[in-house]
């Protein structure tokens, strides 16, 4: 029954992952995520959006030129006395056309200035959200491809159980033809078979599921996927200290880096209204061509050019300046806040994730172990068996508290390597790094330590 049980695992399994050959690892997942989920997308279109804000700020500092032109009917009548003293009344018609061509350009501009450094640092800011964005694609992914794996792993475990159930089945069948055994052994064995029929459907339920969710963010339909750690061996953790791992997420977190990023927004904010206390000096030119301009210079054709500067000096605007500055105040002290609060939340994140991977090694081996103990457990049960000691119903029991150990510690597993994702992605580490780290958790553990047997 071992053999049978070893055979049936192994091909459950085959047909679970797929072959190494054609699996897709998490980085190819990562790659597909990037160009197909809506999220990710609509991130990369409102940091574009952004990047947009500083030359539209820059070209308040720029020359601005204007093109004009008008052209006017005039139709009336003039009236005047003549040499005699007599009234005369003309019929007066002509065309007024116009064009002018206007440069201003800024020659000291304090608030422009100040809202093209402004929009810079928004800009900035819109990167580190942009990066954020991206971290969080790689959590995301990393939640749904290993919850892939594991609905793919009780899957297997569920039609393995099933197996090894209906050989169970079978043999009680014949021991109740030989007179050796009960039609209640029978009854046991076939209940067990189908609450063990159920839970396959489950398994199968949840596989569908959890492919949904990663097809959505991925676009690929029914991929072969890389498997889940085999056994408890995984890559040590990189850095190790906790203190290590906090002075990196203050260093390189995003989140982190958005908000003090923001305080220089506000910063700037200040200065931007504060500027409009001071004054404005520009660059004035123009040339002017017009033509019949007035009754009296009919038929005469004028053309003017100017240059000079323009001086506007603000004096007094109701106190919308000073009212602007103290809200801009405002806004810095609680950006300042909001940086304060950041750091806290990101040294209480670090510590907790921290902890469950430091904690998440020992559940894993605590689970080996149980998983060793119930396979012990199963043999001593089918000796027992053939010694005329046990009853079927006690392999049975055996058999399910096998599967079951194997389930919890694939959960383990699973939870482990996220909980390690997320402190990677927490401490700011690439989104290639922590892709990478997936795939060597995975291959390196089915290298490693193959998958024991009952």
């Amino acid at each position: 029954m071992s053999r049978f049980i070893h055979t049936v695992m192994a091909v459950t399994a085959a047909a679970a992952i797929g072959t190494p050959a054609q699996a897709i690892n998490f980085v190819e997942a990562l790659d597909a995520a990037r160009q197909h989920d809506a999220q990710f997308r609509a991130a990369r279109h409102e940091l574009e959006s952004a990047r947009q804000a500083v030359p539209m700020a820059r070209a308040a500092l720029l020359p601005q030129i204007g093109l004009s032109a008008s052209g006017s009917d005039v139709v009336g009548s003039r009236q005047f006395p003549n040499s005699l003293n007599q009234d005369v009344r003309l019929r007066v018609e002509y065309a007024t056309p116009q064009a002018s061509l206007q440069l201003r350009m800024p020659i000291f501009n304090a608030e422009a200035r100040s809202r093209v450094d402004q929009t810079r640092a928004q800009s900035d800011v819109a990167e580190a959200v942009y990066r954020h964005r991206g971290l969080e694609l790689v959590d995301r992914l990393a939640t749904a491809y290993l919850q892939v794996l594991l609905a793919n792993e009780g899957k297997a475990l569920a039609q393995t159980q099933l197996a090894a159930l209906q050989v169970q089945l079978a043999q009680v069948k014949q021991r109740l033809e030989r007179g050796e055994g009960t039609r209640v052994e029978v009854a046991q064995t076939q209940a067990n078979l189908d609450v063990v029929k159920v839970r396959l459907v489950e398994a199968e339920d949840q596989v569908v599921l959890t492919r949904r969710q990663l097809k959505r963010m991925t676009g690929m339909d029914d991929m072969p996927l890389s498997g889940l750690p085999a056994g408890e061996a995984l890559p040590p953790l990189q850095p190790q200290g906790l203190r290590e791992w906090v002075d990196l997420a203050l260093l390189q977190s995003p989140t982190l880096a958005a908000r003090e990023q923001a305080l220089v927004v506000a910063k700037m904010g200040v200065k931007r209204n504060f500027a409009g206390h001071l004054p404005r000096l520009d660059m004035v030119a123009s040339l002017t061509q017009s033509q019949n301009e007035s009754i009296s210079s009919l038929n005469q054709t004028s053309t003017l050019r100017s240059i000079g500067v323009q001086l506007n000096v603000p004096i007094y605007s109701g106190g919308g300046v000073d009212a602007g500055v103290k809200q801009a105040l405002a806004d810095q002290a609680r950006a300042e806040e909001e940086v304060r609060t950041e750091r806290e939340n990101i040294e209480i994140e670090i510590h907790k994730l921290y902890q469950t991977v430091a904690s998440g090694q020992a559940r894993i081996s605590a689970y080996g172990q149980s998983v060793a103990s119930a396979e012990l457990l199963l043999q001593g049960m089918k000796r027992s068996l053939e010694a005329g000691l046990g009853t079927q119903n006690d392999v049975a029991d055996a058999l399910a508290r096998v599967f079951l150990a194997r389930r919890d510690l694939a959960q383990a597993r699973v939870e482990y390597m996220i909980a390690r994702a997320r402190l990677m992605l927490q401490a700011g580490m690439s989104s290639a790094d922590v892709a990478a780290d997936v795939d060597r958790s995975l291959v390196a553990a089915q290298a490693t330590a193959p998958r024991s047997q009952p």
